[in-house]
């Protein structure tokens, strides 16, 4: 089995599309076993030794007819030509928002068993492509994600659910960090976790230009990278800010941060006059179905408060802001 194990990982760093180790190497041995009832090779055979020939799929023959007539040594020259040229082009992890689009299928089909040939997982895939293409990973019209890869990460999601596996089902275990994580987060939410997948989805028609305007961003939103860009898009909508700064001159006579009441103007003379930062505060799954952002969307914060709010998961809102400062200004009077 060493022997083997050494032969799987050697396609591991090209293929494994987000697996750990141990589960790329199930899904080789799985694979590999379909085939065993062909040959005389001491082995049983695909899972508790039944035996696949007859049952295999006209996929699986026409790969066996096909391969089956090379050499040993064309074999192996075959896999070195594939290692090398996969090498090149090695998809990019899965990202949180294709990761959501799969998430949202899983949590309304949980009793579905995903089968890449399916015409369900092949609508998914084409949806999850959508996506990758709205985030810039590749050309429209391509796919990065499989129907294979779609499926193994529906059955990764499975081996997290309760209602999959009280009943002695398993999934694929060993899913990685992100999907636990989204798990954690939003399997509790399903209707949420729906509203923000159709919200990727919509957004991708509604607001291209916002969503591959920004690049190289140093946080992200639960829901996602291409809600974040919208998010901090419109936050940085020139129209709106000038907008907004000349409503609170006309109502206040300053500008001062909603969070924490720092003035720049005051602290820093001319230089900082109407020197502040718009935070958008309507929660970022809903900017699908909001559409244009109004001026009551929009809050002036300072530049400490606002990396504040956007510093990790979840994002604060205006009032959890506040209360931070106000907590922590309380402690310091005390002391």
């Amino acid at each position: 089995m060493e022997s083997w194990n050494s032969a799987y990982d050697l396609f591991f760093n090209v293929l494994s599309d987000g697996r750990s180790q141990q589960q790329f190497r199930h899904t080789l041995r799985n694979t590999r076993d379909i085939f065993d009832s062909l040959f005389d090779n001491g082995r049983k055979g695909w899972s508790d030794g039944q035996k696949r020939g007859s049952e295999l799929s006209e996929r699986d023959r026409a790969v066996h007819e096909q391969w089956i007539r090379n050499s040993d040594e064309d074999l192996f020259r075959k896999v070195r030509e594939f290692l090398v040229e996969q090498g090149r082009h090695r998809n990019p992890d899965w990202t949180r928002d294709e990761l959501i689009i799969v998430l949202d299928y899983h949590l309304n089909h949980r009793n579905f068993d995903p089968r890449p040939q399916s015409e369900e997982i092949g609508e998914l895939a084409r949806r999850i492509a959508r996506v990758s293409a709205a985030l810039g990973l590749i050309d429209r019209g391509l796919r990065l994600r499989t129907p294979d890869a779609v499926a193994m990460k529906l059955r990764n999601f499975s081996s997290f659910d309760p209602q999959y596996t009280d009943n002695g089902r398993k999934g694929l275990t060993n899913g990685n960090m992100l999907e636990i994580e989204l798990w954690e987060e939003f399997s509790g939410r399903p209707d949420e976790v729906t509203r923000v997948a159709n919200g990727i989805l919509q957004l991708i028609g509604a607001s291209e230009r916002e969503i591959l305007a920004l690049d190289n961003l140093d946080f992200e939103a639960p829901e996602g990278r291409i809600m974040t860009q919208v998010h901090i898009s419109r936050e940085r909508n020139s129209t709106l800010v000038k907008k907004k700064k000349a409503a609170a001159l006309r109502q206040h006579g300053g500008l001062a941060c909603e969070v924490c009441g720092f003035d720049f103007l005051q602290t820093y003379g001319e230089r900082g006059r109407e020197f502040i930062e718009c935070h958008h505060t309507l929660p970022v799954s809903l900017l699908g179905e909001h559409g244009k952002t109004n001026l009551k969307d929009l809050a002036l914060v300072c530049s400490n408060c606002h990396r504040m709010i956007h510093a990790r998961r979840p994002w604060w809102s205006i009032d959890d802001a506040k209360a931070a400062v106000n907590g922590a200004n309380g402690s310091r009077t005390q002391s």
